[in-house]
């Protein structure tokens, strides 16, 4: 669900508002979902970086 979120926030430029009420979930759920999938992201990333 983090990269569900993370989509619809930054391909389709949706509030985190938006995000909860197009999920039907909780505002505060939604938050959380974005903040993991953000330092998941990152993590990959840095991986990523390291092997490069």
């Amino acid at each position: 669900m983090q990269r569900r979120v993370l989509e619809l926030s930054y391909f389709e430029d949706l509030s985190q508002a938006e995000i909860a009420q197009f999920l039907d979930a909780p505002l505060g759920t939604v938050k959380t979902w974005t903040r993991k999938g953000l330092l998941q992201l990152s993590q990959n990333l840095q991986s990523l970086r390291d092997n490069f």
